[in-house]
């Protein structure tokens, strides 16, 4: 008797401890520190349940969405260790592992999330991207994010999403419009290796980009036209790109395109302060 006392004793108090191993927000969001001046943001593609944390239902909110993009994770990850092999450097990283169904954080806090059990989630990922996008600003002077996301309306493109120019705003100063869509630009790269680009670079006056991807809420927060000063432009990879036997040529790809962007326009960005 004095036994059974004494495990339902052990176990009372199991139940009252906090759960010592009880996941936190921030182990729901991926974080690579960087030494180059390039960002890589994944914001649609995980699949981790958080435990506890109600689904958003939209009510009110204009193009609710809560579905995965598809292999932009992996997509991510490999264009990163792509990038680190050809540049002998790491980019920074930053890649949400919970659901969209809880919070998107490519939306404004108004229309991320409904649940305060959600906003940690949601402040995980952008202070992790904010502190990214300052060391980069405070290190490099100048810097490149790119906002990684999956499209399934045309899918063998990738679709330019810079809000029409404006997330790109030093970058267009600096260096003129052959930085966004020249044979040295990162989606001009793309054009000349054979993807489809829209819109595409022909014609050099062009900054109208497909009206549902001119790019959301983080490019437009952490653009080179805010006090964070980082050319940021939003990917939106057509579903044929991330097929599960491709997206690893994809990252292939764009790292190339990273790297003779990185060559044109990166490479001398200011060193370290001392």
């Amino acid at each position: 008797m004095t036994r059974v006392f004494a495990l339902l004793a052990l176990l009372f108090c199991a139940a009252l401890a906090p759960a010592a191993d009880a996941p936190k927000p921030e182990d729901f969001v991926t974080v690579q520190k960087g030494t180059l001046p390039i960002i890589l943001s994944a914001p649609h593609g995980g699949s981790k349940i958080a435990p506890d944390v109600p689904e958003r239902v939209g009510k009110g909110v204009t193009n609710f969405q809560t579905v995965l993009d598809t292999n932009t994770a992996p997509l991510t990850e490999k264009l990163a260790a792509e990038i680190e092999k050809e540049l002998k450097g790491k980019p920074w990283v930053v890649i949400a592992r919970f659901e969209r169904k809880i919070a998107d954080v490519n939306r404004a806090p108004k229309d991320a999330y409904e649940s305060d059990k959600a906003k940690p989630f949601y402040d995980a990922y952008h202070e992790a991207l904010a502190t990214a996008c300052k060391a980069v600003k405070d290190k490099h002077g100048r810097g490149l994010l790119l906002d990684i996301h999956g499209q399934a309306v045309h899918l063998d493109a990738i679709c330019r999403g810079t809000q029409n120019l404006k997330t790109v705003t030093l970058l267009k100063e600096r260096e003129g419009f052959p930085a966004i869509n020249g044979k040295y630009s990162l989606l001009g790269r793309m054009e000349r290796n054979g993807y489809k680009v829209m819109p595409a670079g022909d014609d050099p006056n062009d900054a109208k980009e497909v009206p549902k991807f001119t790019g959301g809420h983080i490019v437009g927060t952490y653009g080179s036209h805010t006090a964070y000063g980082i050319d940021a432009i939003q990917l939106e990879f057509g579903s044929n790109f991330r097929a599960r036997e491709k997206y690893a040529t994809t990252a292939k790809d764009l790292a190339d395109a990273v790297l003779v962007f990185y060559d044109a326009y990166l490479k001398d960005a200011k060193k370290e302060k001392p």
